[in-house]
């Protein structure tokens, strides 16, 4: 499992000039940012130490990625204190920064309560240097051990600091900074960066996923999905068919669901359309909007009308936009239908494969939209490939 520790470096200082009711005021709401990041990416907050917290990725709920979640909520964390911490300058004249540590192991886990409460300790050697790594952090910045990093490689940016003594350890710790999410949305595009070992043993596969785009360049809309255990190649199998020379010409879009994500609506959606519109981390909203409504027109200027609703699920929408007012399931049955709608058009322009992978862990509304554009694929030039663990049941 992976432990986090998180506090408000000077805390006590900043607030020595307030009255206790008046700095609960402002520490509380940091500190339920703080939880929020951590409950986003299906961790448990553990204790609540005055300014910080501990929280625990892996257990009660075991999760194989809990490295990687860890170093997310971090991350958001990190913006979500950064934020607040504008909003307190401009309000009051406060500044608040937080530090984080994280480290991955073996890690002892009991529970501690009584019948009508039950909480979780996490003791030993694992807690105690994530720990540490908090106490080493500079305010604003997030440190990690290489027990972590080894299990988040690929998915992270990290900066080396090099071996550091550390209280309570004989030998020196290589310590890092978290600096940021990576590039890559899976382990597999993290590898193929490193380099893939050589693809065999596949051809039959590889055979009826031609046979598939034979199809497609004959105006017969296709559904492949592959099914098998973590690890058997369901992704590696999407890769060398898209690298292939059977999708040249094509427009290529990939998603999928990550395992933090079932309670997080449109997910996969929203990143199937930063692929196609080529939207980036470092477009602002104003960039957004350009992007989505130029491509949009450009395609065809009758789908005018699905610009707000793409816009609404890209977080890029204007607050007095008049899609704000309909009622949500009206809001969310007219987006669906605008994505479909979009690919559709696109289709009509050039042959699409649309992937979307991991589909154990997908949500129901981006589910929803699969199912509407399932029903779409006759008579259109677009092959959606799906790959999913046995225990995927559909709704």
């Amino acid at each position: 499992m992976t432990v986090l520790f998180a506090d408000v470096k000077g805390s006590m200082e900043l607030l020595a000039d307030r009255d206790p009711e008046e700095a609960r005021k402002i520490l509380d709401p940091l500190l339920e940012r703080m939880m929020n990041a951590v409950h986003r990416y299906e961790g448990t907050v553990n204790q609540v130490m005055g300014d910080g917290i501990m929280a625990l990725f892996g257990a009660p709920l075991a999760h194989e990625d809990h490295a990687v979640r860890a170093c997310y909520a971090a991350l958001r964390m990190q913006d979500a204190v950064r934020r607040y911490s504008d909003e307190l300058r401009r309000a009051q004249g406060v500044e608040m920064q937080i530090r984080v540590g994280l480290n991955s192991g073996d890690v002892v886990v009991r529970s501690v309560g009584s019948d009508l409460r039950m909480d979780y300790s996490a003791v030993g050697h694992t807690t105690n240097l994530a720990a540490r790594m908090e106490q080493l952090a500079t305010p604003g910045s997030i440190r990690l051990t290489a027990g972590t990093l080894h299990l988040a490689e690929g998915m992270v940016h990290v900066t080396p600091l090099g071996p550091v003594p550390v209280k309570g350890v004989s030998e020196p710790v290589e310590v890092f900074e978290l600096t940021g999410a990576g590039a890559a949305r899976s382990r597999l595009e993290a590898a193929a960066r490193r380099g893939l070992t050589r693809f065999v043993g596949r051809d039959a596969e590889m055979d009826q996923l031609r046979r598939a785009a034979e199809e497609i360049r004959r105006g017969r809309g296709q559904l492949v999905a592959v099914v098998g255990e973590p690890g058997v190649g369901k992704s590696r199998l999407y890769h060398e068919f898209i690298h292939s020379h059977h999708t040249h010409g094509w427009l290529i879009l990939e998603s999928g669901s990550v395992s933090y994500g079932k309670a997080a609506a449109y997910l996969p959606l929203a990143d199937l359309l930063r692929a196609y519109f080529k939207i980036e981390s470092r477009d602002d909203v104003r960039a957004i909007r350009a992007k989505v409504t130029g491509n949009l027109l450009t395609l065809d200027e009758a789908l005018k009308e699905a610009v707000p609703h793409l816009l609404w699920l890209l977080d890029a929408l204007p607050e007095d936009s008049p899609l704000l007012a309909l009622d949500p399931a009206d809001r969310r049955r007219r987006t669906l239908a605008a994505i479909k709608t979009v690919l559709l058009r696109e289709s009509q322009v050039q042959p699409l494969l649309i992937v979307f992978e991991d589909l154990h862990w997908i949500d129901s509304e981006t589910q929803a939209f699969l199912d509407a554009l399932v029903d779409g694929l006759p008579g259109v030039s677009i092959l959606l490939a799906m790959n999913y663990r046995p225990e995927y049941r559909h709704g």
